[in-house]
């Protein structure tokens, strides 16, 4: 087997381990040797039961002291290690990010601008809702008569809202007649002369019912100065 291996090339030196302690040359790593490292393991504490360390734990922390990392050989290069890269993952990164941004804007826009939330009642979405609805109208004009509906908006419970359409006053017969109907101006008007009657007619009865209180007390005064004079004659 000797034989048949290929010659060194020239200036090959043997590599050197990091240290021999069977070789009276070689000087001693200043962390010492691995027979006088100390078992890893926590420092010992009144709440920290200690244990003995693992076999694993221990060859993992003297290869960390010595700075050795095992490599394996490589299988195109005899003679030579395999060399571990760091797999670039920079554009899977980049894609993943973008992708969830899209994702998440696009579920943002579908819920706030083109979800139909509370059967159709106003709620906090409704303003976007019904101008995507507007926007659409102008643009293909391909409502439907729910989202015709939705436009207008409503409300749930007591609450009622006035309707958008005018009101109008039926065409044909006499237009006299349709000019005397009173208007909401003119019941306001006849409220508002029917509280300042009130208002007077009851400024009336207090006005009478002062002098009324007004009267008792004036007549006794008369009426004992009256029996005075006759007393004296």
């Amino acid at each position: 087997m000797e034989s048949e291996r290929r010659p060194n090339p020239p200036g090959w030196v043997p590599p050197k381990a990091p240290y021999n302690p069977y070789d009276a040359t070689d000087i001693r790593p200043p962390e010492g040797y691995p027979s006088e490292f100390k078992a890893p393991g926590k420092p010992r504490n009144w709440s920290v039961v200690p244990k003995e360390p693992s076999n694993y734990r221990v060859v993992k922390d003297t290869l960390k002291r010595m700075q050795y990392t095992p490599r394996p050989f490589s299988e195109l290069y005899p003679g030579q290690y395999k060399i571990l890269r760091r797999t670039d993952r920079s554009k899977f990164r980049s894609g993943v990010k973008y992708a969830s941004v899209l994702l998440s804007s696009s579920v943002i826009i579908l819920g706030v601008f083109f979800y139909r939330w509370n059967d159709g009642y106003d709620n906090v979405f409704s303003t976007p809702y019904r101008f995507q609805l507007r926007m659409r109208d102008k643009i293909f004009g391909n409502l439907t008569e729910q989202q015709k509906e939705d436009l207008r908006g409503k409300q749930r419970g007591l609450v009622s809202t006035g309707s958008e359409t005018p009101v109008l006053m039926p065409s044909g017969g006499d237009d006299s007649i349709a000019m005397q109907r009173p208007q909401r101006s003119h019941i306001i008007e006849a409220e508002r002369i029917r509280q300042e009657r009130e208002e007077a007619i009851l400024r009336a009865v207090d006005i009478a019912k002062a002098a009324l209180k007004e009267e008792p007390a004036k007549a006794p005064a008369a009426g004992s100065q009256r029996k005075k004079f006759l007393g004296i004659f």
